[in-house]
Order: structure tokens, then sequence, then C-alpha cells
């Protein structure tokens, strides 16, 4: 038995699930479905195949068998599920009525992967079928590393966890002590996002916003800021819910609620923060420095 398989039968303190059974059960398939995709990708070539996806970007060999891996996985448990990829698009797998909607990002931050640049990660919600694409709604969810077997899983009210050590943020309060990760590609730093860069004491961009959000939700960043309105709901729905159980606070630019996305191309931009206090502040240096 690998290491993997024995997350899969050990997740949580003790060596016991932290939810029920059904909470149980998502756990273990989502720990499947990493390990099968990183034995997937390791093996794919980084050439483009000529065509894009729904966004626009280029589709590469890799994320087409990261994709493939993802769906066989589904494909073989049986569940009746709607899947919702960034590479594939919306399609309904198992037999009888779908019970859950997936959200599936195969490999989030890929450019980084193909350059062979360290953050990647599978990302993976699991939602009633029918719900509204929000962190409300999630049951289930992974952000999976693609270069290591050690992927953070969260439970809707039973916290989020890396093997059996629990999640929490830093709880930091104050910008000026924070560590924060912001996200710049296609995008000059506005007024508001530059009061926030240069008041926190360090700033860092890491180009994959699933592994930016669960460093969060680990406590290793305190916060993390994408402003560019430009971030899809694949990318950050699975790690909003790591963060929200490890004890943080998501929300939109102006302090509110995220809106839920129609559909996997519609556009956000996000606040994650280890404390509510945090959170409150960057909303204000925000606000303050008119973006």
């Amino acid at each position: 038995m690998n290491r993997s398989d024995r997350q899969a039968t050990n997740y949580g303190p003790g060596g016991e699930n932290p939810a029920g059974t059904t909470h149980s059960a998502w756990a273990e398939r989502l720990l499947i479905l990493h390990r099968e995709v990183r034995r997937a990708i390791a093996k794919a070539d980084n050439a483009g195949t000529g065509a894009k996806n729904a966004k626009g970007d280029e589709v590469r060999l890799f994320d087409v068998a990261a994709n493939d891996a993802g769906l066989a996985v589904f494909r073989k448990l049986e569940l009746p599920v709607i899947i919702e990829s960034e590479e594939s698009g919306q399609l309904e797998v198992g037999l009888g009525a779908p019970r859950h909607r997936i959200v599936l990002d195969p490999v989030d931050g890929s450019d980084n992967w193909g350059r062979g640049l360290p953050l990647s990660a599978l990302s993976c919600a699991v939602l009633p079928f029918g719900a509204p694409l929000h962190s409300d709604w999630v049951e289930a969810a992974l952000v999976g590393p693609l270069e290591r077997d050690s992927p953070m899983i969260a439970l809707k009210g039973s916290g989020a966890w890396c093997g059996n050590d629990r999640l929490e943020t830093s709880k930091l309060s104050k910008i000026t002590n924070a560590m924060v990760s912001v996200e710049l590609n296609h995008h000059s730093p506005s007024p508001g996002l530059a009061r926030v860069m240069a008041t926190a004491r360090g700033v860092r961009c890491y180009g994959c916003a699933s592994r930016a959000l669960s460093l969060v939700a680990a406590g290793v960043t305190d916060a993390h800021v994408d402003v560019r309105g430009r971030l899809t709901v694949e990318s950050y729905l699975a790690a909003a819910l790591l963060v929200i159980e490890a004890g943080g606070k998501v929300v939109g630019l102006n302090g509110e609620p995220l809106a839920a996305p129609e559909s996997l191309t519609d556009r956000v931009s996000l606040i994650a923060a280890s404390s509510r206090e945090l959170c409150d502040e960057i909303v204000e240096l925000i606000s303050n420095g008119q973006l």
C-alpha cells in the first residue's frame, strides 16, 4: 500500500476521518483522483496541442493527460455526477440522475508546470447537483500539489486537513505584519493594490490561485489578493473552502460575499485573509487607493 492509499483510509486526527460517511467517501475519492492525475501528468509531454480551452488558453498535452485521468477516475467510480472541467467543459458521468456537481481544474498553474516552476495543482470541488458555484455550497474540496503526494482536503463543517494535520490560518490581524500574495499576470498594480503591497511586510506572486489560497489556509501566508477581474471559479472554488474551514475569510473587493459565477468562463476578483480584521484592512486599503 502506498502513501496515498494509506491517507485514503486514515484521513484526519487519530486515523479517523473528521466527518461522517458521506464526507469520508468523498475524501477517499478525492485522494484517488489526486494520485491518478499525478501519475498521468508525470508521463505527459509538455508540447502544445494547437487547441484552446473555453477561456482561450492554450491546451498542452499534459493538460489533456491530467484531464483524461480525472475523468477516468469518476467513470470508474460510476457515480452519477456532472463534471465541469476547464479542459473538457460539462460532461455527465455515471448512471441515473446526477447527485453532485464536480468543478475540476486538472492543472491550475499550467504555465508553472510547463516551465518546471514550483507551484501548480489539481483543484477539485464537490457541490450538490444544481447548486450555485459558490464556496457556501461546496461539500468537499481538494487542492493537490502536482509535484508531491500530500494534498489538502476540506470537508464542509469539519475542517481542512493535510493528512492527519488540521490546517489553521495564521489569524494575523495587521497588514504591516502580513505576508501577502498577489496575482499580477496581465495586470499593472492599480493604486489600491499598490497600497496593499507597500504596506504589507512582504509580497509574493505565485501564478497559481489554488496554491496561493491553500498557503493562506495552511498559515504560511496571511492573505491572497487578486484584483484583476480575471479569476475563474475552477481555480479558486476548492481552495476557498480550505481557507474558510481553516478559519479564514474569502470576500469580494468591497468586503461583501463573493458572487456566484454562472459558468467557468465568468471572471471575478477576490481577497482571502487569515482573519476578518486583516480582510477588512485590505479592503480599506484597496478602497482608499481608488482601485
